[in-house]
């Protein structure tokens, strides 16, 4: 079977399982529980793992991991905002999506394509995305509140230092950058 073959079967299995899955959502009798309110993110999520199967398993279509870590991890961020009433964290959380999850798409994408660039890529931008969560989530719940948390007299004051912390980290580093280049400065000739 080719691989073109293999793709086919995978988007068509797909398709009828969110079809007969939306079928007897249909006409199932209403429950106590309301699924549609808590499992809409699962439309979400499993795409990105069909995605991230495929780019595993078919020969020659490893990018669909990129993709399907895109779709899975906005899927998982979905489902613990709607689960928990947490919509603000829109605010820092975007960082796991991008560059987080697009790094973690690549490093995915690099290891089976078993190209070291890559990985290297794809860890710099999943870091630089769980930084960035990080650093903006502790500002947004540390300082600003936004979602509500009390995170007492300990959270109030390392927060804000884990923000200095992490600002300073990035001042050294490139100030050290800098003191190895001899400045920093690239100029072109003419």
């Amino acid at each position: 079977m080719s691989r073109r073959a293999d793709a086919r079967i995978w988007l068509g299995g797909g398709l009828v399982v969110v079809g007969l899955v939306a079928l007897a959502a249909e006409f199932a009798p209403t429950p106590a529980f309301d699924f549609g309110r808590y499992f809409w993110p699962a439309f979400v999520i499993l795409p990105g793992l069909a995605f991230l199967v495929a780019g595993f398993t078919l020969e020659g279509v490893s990018g669909l991991v990129i993709p399907g870590a895109i779709l899975t991890v906005t899927g998982l961020i979905l489902a613990v905002q709607n689960t928990f009433d947490l919509w603000a964290t829109w605010a820092y959380a975007w960082a796991l999506v991008t560059p987080g999850s697009v790094g973690a798409g690549v490093l995915i994408q690099g290891w089976l394509r078993r190209s070291p660039d890559q990985r290297l890529v794809g860890w710099s931008l999943l870091g630089g995305g769980l930084i960035v969560f990080v650093v903006l989530g502790a500002f947004f719940e540390g300082v600003l509140h936004i979602s509500g948390f009390d995170l007492g007299p300990l959270g109030k004051l390392l927060l804000p230092g884990l923000l200095i912390l992490v600002g300073l980290v990035l001042l050294v580093r490139r100030a050290l950058g800098s003191a190895r280049t001899g400045g920093g400065e690239i100029t072109a000739s003419r």
